[in-house]
């Protein structure tokens, strides 16, 4: 253990160089955001994309990272039309059917 070399491994508080143990934790945060977790694919994103901006980095970890950002805005996008057409069809059946609570009902 030599503390000079693992704060030359580190800049800013991250490795210089990506690890398999990255890559690996790139890979499961990307497939795990399939599971309507899409703030797992934002923070995969932010915490790695350091990473991608260098030369040496896996070609497969640069895949799940950018994979990440644009699962994140394909499901925000989705999940905002379905805001919108949820919201000006409020008083229609079908979104009736889906709200919890009567609209108007104040007793929550």
């Amino acid at each position: 253990w030599d503390p000079k070399l693992q704060q030359a491994e580190r800049k800013g508080g991250m490795r210089q160089r990506a690890t398999q143990e990255d890559v690996e934790t790139s890979k499961m945060m990307f497939y795990a955001g399939f599971a309507f977790l899409p703030w797992l694919w934002l923070i995969n994103f932010v915490q790695y994309r350091p990473h991608c901006k260098q030369e040496d980095t896996p070609e497969d970890m640069k895949f799940y990272v950018m994979g990440s950002l644009t699962g994140f805005i394909v499901f925000m996008v989705v999940w905002g039309i379905w805001l919108t057409v949820f919201y000006t069809n409020i008083d229609s059946q079908w979104a009736q059917a889906m709200l919890l609570f009567e609209k108007g009902d104040t007793a929550f």
